[in-house]
């Protein structure tokens, strides 16, 4: 059985949570991390009750120092780490020129930098033991653009990007590189967002455009799949024998994977906003 680091644990109905349980109930020893270990009395005493290997640490994926402290008591505490799940992310909605500079860094930092920095520190333990596995939570918005989401996107192409070629540099030392991309499912996260006056400005041109955004998003969530599904696929590909890049967990990351195969860059922009309900917005301006 495997030590393993999940991060982004502390919503009940998220992937992290979810994950975390899957690991344990699995037999694998689970170290469930999150900011503030308070969030996460209640994993902990169901790890008691289910007399399962699982263990709650207090960790800021955006501390350098935090990282590696985290790292090294993993280490000393199983002796080894053989999977990695960078699954703590943060929403982003609002039209690119409307978001606050701020919240531009805060999403890149906690879905882009905080992956790459934990990785980095995971690295020499897992090159040592000759093995381990990396994965990525990214997101079908690591696969195509999505209207009123950039940053989102371009944080989860980055680590679709980083994944891919991380995979060359590390093989040889049997490391295994995968990322999950999840498409709609009901963790809870958008709606926790749906007030995003902290995202972007209000009072421009952009205002129906950005409500919109957040109102089907936030629709997509609610009817979206059992979050349980991801964390069985994550389970899955870093235990599987034979590990592969790129896994999309459900039916409706699939189905997008293979719709957007198909059309045109045209076509799919028409397509996406009728299913949206903002077909108008691609319009000329009055």
């Amino acid at each position: 059985m495997s030590t393993v680091l999940i991060t982004g644990c502390s919503r009940p109905t998220g992937f992290g949570q979810r994950t975390a349980k899957a690991f344990a109930s699995a037999g694998h020893t689970v170290f469930a991390t999150m900011r503030g270990v308070d969030r996460g009395r209640a994993l902990v005493d169901w790890a008691r009750d289910q007399k399962v290997r699982l263990e709650v640490l207090e960790h800021d994926v955006n501390d350098p120092v935090s990282n590696r402290d985290v790292v090294a008591e993993i280490v000393a505490k199983s002796g080894e780490l053989d999977v990695l799940v960078n699954n703590v992310g943060m929403s982003s909605f609002g039209a690119l020129e409307t978001l606050h500079d701020a919240h531009i860094r805060d999403t890149m930092e906690t879905n882009f930098f905080s992956a790459v920095d934990l990785t980095r520190a995971v690295l020499p333990t897992m090159r040592h033991q000759m093995g381990g596995r990396v994965l990525f939570v990214t997101s079908i918005a690591g696969l195509t653009g999505i209207p009123g989401e950039s940053i989102y996107c371009a944080s989860k192409f980055a680590l679709e990007g980083l994944a891919e070629s991380l995979a060359f540099e590390v093989e040889r030392f049997g490391i295994h590189v995968s990322t999950v991309r999840p498409a709609f499912f009901n963790t809870g996260m958008s709606m926790d967002n749906t007030d995003a006056s902290s995202f972007y400005e209000t009072g421009t041109a952009y205002d129906v455009f950005n409500q919109q955004v957040v109102a089907s998003t936030s629709d997509g969530e609610v009817a979206g799949e059992d979050p349980r599904i991801v964390a069985e696929t994550i389970l899955e590909a870093a235990t599987v024998a034979a590990p592969k890049l790129r896994w999309e967990p459900g039916t409706s990351a699939p189905e997008i994977k293979a719709a957007r195969a198909t059309m045109s860059d045209e076509d799919w922009r028409a397509y996406v906003m009728e299913e949206l309900g903002m077909s108008d917005w691609l319009k000329p301006a009055a």
